[in-house]
Order: structure tokens, then sequence, then C-alpha cells
């Protein structure tokens, strides 16, 4: 008894011995020192944090807690890496702690236990452990700074999240592989091993692949597709370069070791991390709020689940998602009863043999398939230099059963079997050739003149009969007009159905009333009974009146539950507004960004058009930037900030989302700014959704605000996303100076803000234009690469402007080198300032507010 009271107190004298570090501490922990259940190591820079934890999510036991790195300014637990993610220690002990040994070696401890440990050593001495800015937890010994030598890192030893900085490896030097795998947590709440892991093809194609786990064997869920230099050909729509991920290395394995790396290209935070379900998601740290963005993510669909139709099948999304299979051209499925029964496992075979295999005359041709995610199983061609040799080589090749050819992967090419072909919604992805035997193609091309022929009788028997059709409507017109009985008709609009094609999950507030549409089914966006937005605005008063457009007004109001909102109310007399209002309810419901206005719903009825957005406390941009008394408030950040959310807000509408959209209105007016004064892209009655296969539009109806208009679209009408990068153009400079566009005409020259830009540029003096309310406090050498990048957003050409992607980018890199832009030769001049002015199709109506004036300004 005597001898086991002796030996507890010798633990206790031990355990005491230890100095424990605080949470106000410093972010490294030396020999000796313990870090007890309630402290905390803190990077340099406050980003993040160590320290034990007990989760949160479903699934997880509060009586455990595990030593992990964490994220010190999230709104919520976030955990990128955890040391005792299988080996946790019990809350009830309350005697937990790590510390770092003598012969250096970090340990998780519960009292005099060893729960988990680095097994690490090293004779230098001097260990210490500290979580650096990028949440690197470094165990170092013999020294600081230059002199340390890394002992152990949890960079390499990753948990389910990749941060800036890491590395996802593959090593196939010495006959060996080694890689660097990502492991899910088993649950929300519960960081065990779970049964998803992400690392790159051991056979080195440099795809990333996602494998689960099942019954011991590990079995491919989702694969990236190959690297194509700035992105996946999996997941082309969202372009990895922006965030700095690249890879090291090369598919030739000429040194047996390539990387993935990525960082951050501004001061925001990303993170991937692998979930318990397989998925894998990258996201982004709002700054201020501390909530994560969702920006990429995959498999969220069942055709983005690896090979989802069998071999030799393409797999499509319906509306609702789900998986649609259907065989290749010149396939047809194994198994055409259980193909018929939604079992694609058995995939497709051949429906007639190559000739080049079975000798058989007629040879062998290419049928295209357009925007898919390209096959597994590639064999890149190194030495083939251009398409048309890799054709030819895949042509010569009796085994080659497809080729695909671009800039960013060079010449790859497949076997018989096709695996894990997706077919993307949107003009993103890659084309593929398969061989098939030239009979194929040739009874593809009967079938199609018959069905050519077929369809031209069609169109000429309804054009006939629609002829005959109105023929009669004006001869019974004509009749009763002469009887006097033709009375004025009154045709509902069916603005309802237009309403139901905004296809987008949607949780909006619980008090509006859900109205039917005129077939009687629910309209999907949520509809707003009138009376509802009555009271919320007090009746439409004038003292709730936010603001006014060329098609009604916008009111501030409150609905029953304290939610603010913004309400846009169209005129009656508005005969543009409809058209508007229609192009808005199917657009702005299909579009979700955190620098986008939200489209909470909208009221139909009666003769009543009616919009509903989110609140935006802080009005729009114009009401700060162009107001002597208001200016002041925007300091350089903050400008800054704007200037990127819009720019995030662009890529979002020209590339990443499920359409492709051109605003062509942006404007200062038509940014709004909520709470924390984050810009949101607002009023898109008049932009464009562009096809697949469209880079330029023309159109006979201008529409938009002279001074942001580009050049081509005022004079022309013609339209493309340069477009929008011009009018951006013209908001950086107009945030910059806090000037209006149009108010630089009594300059020498009658310059616009354009030209006026380029002259102080041109000499040197681009300080000049920058507000003098933030001159003196402002970062001037970002102020003078942001006046350097709008110029070269406004070039007159629009092939010579930058598109957005580039823009983001160079935006938030102070490495890049920016282009020289070219002088501009064209200013747009009004005669009336501060209006917008609207070009109408209408032969009654005509407008002539400015003049067109062609300077010429020499560049330096």
């Amino acid at each position: 008894m005597a001898h086991a009271a002796v030996a507890g107190l010798a633990s206790l004298l031990l355990l005491y011995a230890h100095v424990h570090v605080r949470a106000d501490a410093a972010a490294t922990l030396v020999q000796g020192q313990l870090l007890g259940g309630n402290d905390t190591l803190v990077s340099a820079n406050g980003t993040f944090a160590l320290g034990f934890f007990a989760p949160r999510g479903a699934g997880g036991n509060p009586e455990r807690r595990y030593l992990g790195v964490m994220y010190a300014q999230a709104a919520e637990q976030t955990v990128p890496w955890v040391a005792n993610r299988d080996a946790p220690v019990s809350a009830a002990s309350g005697a937990y702690s790590a510390t770092v040994t003598a012969s250096g070696e970090l340990q998780v401890l519960e009292g005099d236990r060893v729960a988990w440990r680095t097994n690490t050593s090293s004779p230098l001495g001097n260990v210490t452990l500290t979580i650096f800015d990028s949440g690197n937890l470094v165990l170092s010994a013999g020294g600081e700074g230059a002199q340390a030598v890394v002992v152990w890192q949890s960079f390499d030893h990753p948990a389910d999240t990749f941060l800036p900085g890491m590395s996802i490896t593959l090593d196939r030097r010495n006959g060996a592989v080694r890689r660097t795998l990502f492991t899910s947590w088993r649950s929300p709440g519960d960081p065990a091993t779970g049964d998803f892991t992400l690392g790159i093809d051991p056979l080195g194609s440099a795809q990333l692949y996602i494998w689960q786990s099942r019954g011991g064997e590990n079995t491919t869920y989702w694969r990236s597709g190959q690297w194509a230099n700035t992105n996946f050909v999996g997941v082309p729509w969202r372009s990895l370069y922006v965030y700095g991920f690249k890879l090291n290395g090369d598919q030739s394995q000429s040194n047996g070791i390539m990387s993935y790396t990525f960082s951050t290209y501004n001061s925001s935070q990303y993170r991937f991390m692998l979930h318990p379900n397989g998925t894998e998601t990258c996201y982004m740290l709002l700054d201020g709020t501390g909530d994560w963005e969702t920006v990429w993510s995959q498999p969220t669909i069942p055709c983005q689940a690896y090979n989802m139709c069998g071999a030799n099948a393409e797999c499509a999304a319906g509306d609702n998602g789900q998986a649609i299979c259907s065989c290749l051209k010149g396939f047809e499925p194994r198994s055409a009863a259980e193909y018929s029964n939604g079992n694609w496992t058995l995939g497709c075979v051949r429906s007639a043999p190559l000739t080049c295999e079975k000798n058989i005359s007629g040879g062998d041709v290419f049928a295209d398939l357009a925007g898919v995610k390209l096959p597994n199983f590639a064999v890149w061609g190194s030495t083939v230099g251009d398409e048309d040799a890799c054709k030819q080589s895949c042509l010569a090749n009796c085994s080659c059963g497809a080729y695909s050819y671009n800039t960013g992967t060079g010449c790859l090419t497949w076997g018989q079997e096709l695996m894990d072909i997706y077919q993307f919604p949107t003009e993103e992805g890659y084309d593929l050739h398969i061989k098939v035997p030239a009979s194929v193609l040739e009874t593809g091309s009967k079938t199609r003149r018959w069905t050519t022929v077929i369809v031209v009788v069609a169109i000429v028997v309804a054009a006939i009969l629609a002829a005959c059709g109105l023929l009669l409507w004006k001869c019974r017109r004509r009749i009763k007009g002469k009887l006097g009985i033709v009375g004025r008709e009154n045709k509902k609009p069916s603005l309802l159905r237009l309403a139901r094609e905004a296809r987008q999950d949607f949780s909006g507030p619980k008090q509006p009333d859900r109205e039917e549409a005129e077939d009687g089914k629910t309209c999907e966006l949520p509809l707003f009974a009138f009376e509802i937005l009555a009271a919320a605005t007090g009746d439409f008063n004038s003292a709730n009146k936010l603001g006014e457009g060329g098609f009604g007004h916008v009111y501030k109001g409150r609905l029953p539950g304290g939610e603010e909102i913004a309400v846009k109310r169209l005129s009656r007399s508005s005969g543009q507004g409809r058209e508007e209002f229609k192009n808005e309810v199917i657009l702005i419901a299909k579009l979700q960004h955190r620098n986008l206005v939200k489209l909470l719903g909208c009221c139909i009825q009666g003769e009543e058009k009616i919009l509903v957005y989110e609140y935006m406390p802080n009005k729009s941009l114009d009401a700060f930037l162009f107001d002597p008394a208001r200016r002041g408030l925007l300091d350089w950040k903050t400008r800054f900030h704007i200037i990127e959310g819009i720019a995030r807000g662009l890529l979002y509408l020209h590339r990443d989302s499920r359409l492709r959209v051109v605003h062509r209105d942006l404007k200062a007016s038509n940014i709004l700014l909520d709470h924390d004064m984050n810009p949101k892209i607002s009023d898109f009655g008049m932009a464009r959704i562009f096809g697949g296969d469209q880079n330029q539009v023309n159109t006979n109806r201008v529409v938009g605000t002279l001074g942001y208009m580009s050049p081509e679209y005022a004079m022309e009408g013609l339209f493309s996303v340069r477009s929008d990068v011009y009018s951006f153009g013209i908001l950086i400079l107009e945030i910059i100076s806090g000037q209006k566009n149009s108010s630089f005409h009594h300059m020498e020259g009658s310059l616009n803000i354009v030209g006026y830009a380029w002259q102080l540029w041109n000499a040197d003096k681009g300080e000049q234009l920058i507000d003098p309310s933030i001159r003196g406090t402002c970062s001037v050498r970002e102020a003078l690469r942001c006046v350097h990048m709008a110029l070269l957003c406004v070039q007159d050409h629009a092939c010579d402007r930058p598109d957005i992607p580039y823009v983001v980018l160079a935006l938030g890199s102070d490495s890049s080198v920016l282009p020289m832009p070219k002088p501009p030769t064209f200013t747009l001049q009004c005669t009336s300032s501060d209006r917008d002015w609207l070009f109408r199709d209408k032969a009654d109506e005509s407008y002539s507010a400015c003049d067109l004036t062609v300077t010429m300004l020499k560049g330096r």
C-alpha cells in the first residue's frame, strides 16, 4: 500500500514538473512543457490554433477528446488535422495533455499512458513544436530558424484536408510506390479513419482518385480526369489555376515523382476537404463572417461517380440530376434487357467490329463526341505534336479505340474499353473521337437524310396551315369590325409559367403564400401574395422608397417574421418592363453566388409584376462613391475588396455558373452593398444567356448605360463577355477616382474617364487619379496596378481585353506581370450627364443623347 502511494506521488510530481502552456501563449511548445486540455498554441497571425477539442458533428462521442489543428477564426468548428484520430483520450479522466519529449517525440498522454506518438527521435536536442501560419505543425530540433532540423511535420501525415502549402505526392522511384493519401473522417462527429481515401493514381496518370473501402477492398469511387495544365478534365468549369493549383512534374515521370500543390491567390483562405460521404469540396473562408462558402464539389450527382454507366457508354444528367445512360456511337448494350431495366453495369459492346481488327474492307473512321469528361486509362502520346498526327497514330493502331487532342493534355489514346465518360451539361468539356467502322456513320447519314426530308415536309405543311389560319383570322376580324363587335382583348400574361422554369433549389422565407400557376401546379419559385408585399412596404409608401429605375420603383419592406426585403415593383406603364421582368425571373433564380444579389421570390397578381430581393442595408455603390459626404467611408481596403468581389461575381456569371451570362448593364448603381460592404451584382433585366457555341452576339436592340458600353456594343450592337469586361474596367476607374465616368467632360479635350486615366498613367502621374480622400492612406502600388488592369479592360477591341479568370488571378497576385495596354482611340461622350439612355428598336421612338467623338491619344 505504501509502495503504491509512493509511486502515485512520484507520478504526480512528474506531472507537475512540466510547465503548462496557457491559451494566450505563443506558437511554440518546448521540451518540459505540457499542453493541457484547456490550453492552445496559436500561429503568429492568429489563423490556426493547436489544442484539444470535442467534435460537434453527428455520430461522435462527446466524452472523447482529440488533439487537432483548428481554424481560429472560423465561425464553426473546423479541424483540418487530427493527431490521435484513432486513439482518443477520455474527457472523464481529466488528465490528458500533449508534450514534447527530450528524445524528440510528440506524445498525447492520458495520465501517464501514451495514447498517441509521432515515433520520432533526434540526437540534436532542443526539440520544439511550432504551429505555423500555414497550419503546418512542425517538430524541429537543433536550434531556431535556419539551424533547425525538421524531425516531423503534420503536412507529411495529412488527415482529410488539403491546405495551401501541402502536396499530394506520388513517388515511383526505385520500383516502389509511395503516396500521400488523405482519408475522410468516419462521420462528421468522429475523426477516426473513414471509408474514403484520396490520392494520385498509382499508375502515374496524374489523375486524382477517391477510393472507397468496402469489405476490406478499395474500389474506385471518383476520379478527376487527366490534368490539362490549368484544371482537370473532369472538373473543367472551375479553372483550378485561379487557386494556384498546379502539377509539379509531368506524365512522362522522367524523375519518378509528381505532386500537386496549391496556394491562395489573394488573402482569402481555401481548403479542400474529403467528406465522410466521399465528396471532395473546396471551401473559401468568408472575410468578416467566418463562414465557409463552397466553391467546388464532386461528386454531387450520380453521373460524377465513377463509371456509372459501364464500359463504352456515356452518362448525362437529367432534369433532377438522375443519371441517363446511353451507348456510344457504334455500340449497343451488352444485355438489352438489363440496360432497359436500368442495370448499366454490364455496359456496351461494339455493334460491328472495326475493319482493322477483322481485315474487313471499308475502313474505319471517327465519330465525334463533344463536351465530355475524357475516359479513364488513357495512353499519353508524348511524341505526337499535333491533332492530325494523333488521329493518324490511332488509325494505324488496331488496338486504339479512340483519341483526343487539345493543348492542355496533348495526344491521348485509348484501347477498346472506354470507361467513365460524363457528358457535361454546359459548353465545357473535351472532344473525344471514337473509332468506328465507316458503315456505322454511313447508316447514320442515310437516316439523317430521311429525317431531314421528313422535317422539311412537316415545316412546309405547318407553314401553309399557319398562313391559312392567319388569313381566316383576319377575314373573321374584318367581318366583326364591320358589324361593330370588335372588343378589347384582355390576355392574361403567362409569366407564372416562366417563373416555374427557374428550377433552382430554394429555401426562402416562410411568410409568402404559395400561389397556383395557370395549370393548377405550384410554382417552384416562391410567390408572394400582393397583400403581404403591400403590408410589408406600408402600401408602397414613398417613405420606404429605396430608388427607382427605368421600369419601376424599389421599396424597403419588412415581412411578418421580421426579415427585411427589397421590393422591385414594375410600373404598369412601362412598355419594356415585362420583358426585363421575365428575364430576371428566369435568370436570377438559377444563379446563386455570394457576389450576386439573391432573388427571394416574385409576385404576379393581376397587372402587378413584382420582384422580391434580399435587402442590402448599404444600398448601392454609387450612393457612397459619388457622394462627397460619404466617399471617405470607402477606404482603399474596402474599395479593393469591392473590386475583387465584382470580379468574382463576373467570373461566376461568365464561366462558373450553370448558365453563361452576359450582364450588359454593369455600373455603380447596379452594385449593391451588404452590411459588411460585400458587393453584389444586381439588375439582370438586360442580361443575356450565351449558348454553348456562342462567343459573340449581334442585337438590333442596344440597351444599357452610355459611358459603360464597350465601343463594339454601342456602335455595332455586338456584345460578348468582353463587353462586361469593358464595363468592369470603367467601374474600377470610378472606384479608384471616386468620380463618375461622365464627370471629366470639363477637362481639356472633353475626355471621358478612360482618356483622362490614360493621359495620367501614360505620363507616370497615375497617383493623381486616386481619390484625394484616400490618397494619403491607400496602397499606391496596389491602386496603380488596378489602374493598369482597368486600362487593359477598356481596350477598344474586344480581343485585346483580358477575360475575367485572368483578371481575378492578376488582381490577387502582385508577382504577375501585366501586359502594356494600347492607347484608347474611341471615347463616347454624353452631352447630358448622369442620365441612363436606352436605345430602342421601335421605329416611332428615337433618342439622341450622345455625340460620338474619336480622339487619338498617343502612347509613351
